[in-house]
């Protein structure tokens, strides 16, 4: 699904958030469990053209490291 290009990693984690019924926000699936910004923006990419979602309805997070010291 993924395309294979070289990513730049910042180490950070992001989850894709959409919007459904104008007020609640879900995560993405494919993003449940965290992806890099990359990926996260290919996540979206791929909403946008294949399941005809908007662009305002979509919106990319970054998930802080709660367990960093």
């Amino acid at each position: 699904m993924f395309r294979q290009e070289l990513q730049v990693l910042d180490g950070k984690r992001y989850i894709v958030l959409e919007c459904q019924f104008r007020r609640e926000w879900n995560v993405a699936i494919e993003s449940r469990g965290t992806v890099t910004q990359g990926e996260a923006i290919e996540i979206v990419q791929y909403w946008l053209k294949y399941k005809g979602v908007s662009p305002e309805q979509l919106k990319i997070v970054e998930v802080p490291d709660i367990l960093r010291s």
